[in-house]
């Protein structure tokens, strides 16, 4: 290739960006190999075309191959080159569990390049035509549906953040054509050639056997990609209305009375959208299919689904995603009026409002001990009063006994409820709990 169709080329996958997102900082995701090598120098053109954009590569450590110090000296090397700034976050890698080196690898990679992407930041990925491919099959193998082989697009932005893929319709073989015609080089990881990898093996050995048999195989990938991607959008245009209804974001639960649960296909697409508000990626199916179990129950509480640092539990018609907590400690801790009592996960505060300069908060209760809310008539125990006030089981040890810290009565519980013994009229809780991330 000729460095000045090369240079076409990359001016008009710059302007395409320029023309997709407005002026912002460009988050190359660089390993050092061709593909990252010409996203790198494409985004290193929107700078030059327009300076109110910005530029940085990442480039993850892994630690896990003893040729980590020479593709970071490569990647120097290039940033040196291109003029980008560059950051090396080290990842922490531990598999097990079900979980493969691949798949916790990925995970903590794109969790460190939408760090570096905040603010303002927009990913771009070296992705290209054979990856499309790639990713087609192994969805096919992993028994995805419309969404896992719709492939990849070339702008999305999603909880996660902002992501662009210039390189989508280019093979791997154009790509390294257009570098090496602009005087660039790039490493080849030998992990590549590893068949451990299903990835591996389905680019050295099931692609090249559909080639030899089946001309125009990608393109017919490519082309069953697309549509998927179309019915997947489709179908997702009407789930998301159903799913606005029922999603209660200020609480990350689910209204699961809103919807038929019954109706497999609709509740399938509304249980994805729900899971994907706290992942990095698209769940798996098996998640799908257990959440979609737990909504079909007709147990009050059951469940919990693990979903990275969430699970997925359920408490009546609700389904919850629950980050792990730490809750107080069972024993007793002052807290004065102005003050912010940190335990565990959460915060405690009083009300300024409120009469009393100190109480006691009394967390060591038992379940069967009664209290008598200022509503009510009769005394009740605390483990149905629970269930009246709708407390799910996995937060129930947020809530202690609010007591005078004189008279060592019982002024409220947690933030539910004021008891009868209180002398003031308030209707609520002069406690506030507030979850600390």
């Amino acid at each position: 290739m000729l460095k000045e169709k090369a240079l076409q080329v990359v001016n008009e996958l710059a302007d395409k960006i320029i023309h997709t997102v407005a002026p912002c900082r460009l988050v190359v995701g660089l390993s050092g190999g061709a593909d990252s090598t010409l996203a790198l120098i494409v985004g290193k053109a929107v700078t030059v075309k327009d300076p109110r954009y910005s530029l940085l590569a990442v480039h993850c450590i892994h630690g896990l191959d003893a040729d980590d110090p020479v593709w970071l000296a490569h990647c120097q090397k290039l940033c040196k080159k291109v003029d980008a700034p560059l950051v090396t976050p080290k990842l922490h890698i531990v598999y097990g569990n079900g979980r493969s080196p691949e798949e916790v690898s990925r995970a903590e990679r794109y969790n460190a390049l939408f760090t570096n992407a905040k603010d303002n930041g927009v990913l771009l990925l070296g992705h290209q035509a054979d990856d499309q491919v790639e990713n087609f099959l192994l969805a096919l193998k992993r028994g995805s549906g419309p969404y896992g082989l719709s492939g990849m697009s070339f702008y999305i932005e999603d909880n996660r953040g902002r992501i662009l893929r210039p390189l989508l319709e280019y093979t791997k073989h154009e790509i390294i054509e257009i570098i090496e015609a602009l005087g660039y080089d790039h490493v080849f990881d030998i992990s590549n050639t590893y068949l451990k990898f299903e990835r591996n093996f389905m680019r050295l050995k099931v692609l090249p056997l559909l080639r030899e048999r089946f001309n125009g195989i990608d393109g017919s990938i490519l082309r069953s990609a697309k549509l998927c991607s179309y019915e997947h959008d489709l179908a997702m245009r009407y789930a998301k209305e159903k799913y606005v209804e029922a999603f209660d974001k200020d609480n990350l639960r689910l209204d699961i009375s809103k919807f038929d649960v019954n109706d497999t296909a609709l509740a399938t697409c509304i249980i994805r959208l729900f899971l994907n508000e706290k992942t990095l990626m698209p769940p798996e199916y098996n998640q799908v299919q257990e959440t979609l179990r737990l909504c079909q129950s007709t147990a009050d509480q059951h469940g919990d689904i693990l979903l990275g640092d969430y699970s997925v539990k359920r408490f009546k018609h609700y389904l919850y995603l629950v980050k792990k907590l730490e809750l107080p400690q069972k024993k007793s801790y002052p807290l004065k009026k102005g003050e912010r009592l940190r335990l565990g996960s959460f915060e405690y505060s009083l009300d300024n409002d409120f009469v009393k300069d100190e109480v006691i908060l009394d967390f060591n209760y038992t379940g069967s001990s009664k209290l008598k809310p200022l509503t009510r008539s009769h005394s009740r125990e605390i483990k149905k009063l629970f269930g009246e006030y709708e407390v799910p089981a996995w937060l129930r040890g947020v809530h202690c006994l609010v007591k005078d810290r004189d008279t060592d009565g019982v002024i409220a519980f947690g933030d539910l409820f004021i008891t009868s013994d209180y002398p003031s009229k308030a209707k609520l809780s002069p406690l506030k709990i507030t979850l600390k991330d």
